[in-house]
């Protein structure tokens, strides 16, 4: 009778983990969603700073190139 309880405890013990567990996956997935959305707006922002920079930088040369054919 005891082991006949202690699997019927075990078996309650491992379906509300399951449960737990779809739930903790449930959201993750939400949480996945939202850093790939995070992700690619910091992907936006880090091409804009690279465009804004390599036309500073031309901006650079031509200013020292004229400085130099002068």
């Amino acid at each position: 009778m005891s082991e006949e309880y202690q699997n019927k405890e075990q078996d309650r013990r491992i379906v509300f983990l399951e449960e737990k567990f779809a739930t903790i996956n449930g959201e993750m997935g939400d949480i996945k969603t939202d850093i790939a959305k995070i992700k690619t707006d910091v992907d936006w922002i880090k091409k804009s700073y690279w465009v804004i920079f390599v036309a500073s930088v031309g901006g650079l040369i031509t200013a020292l190139f004229n400085l130099i054919g002068k």
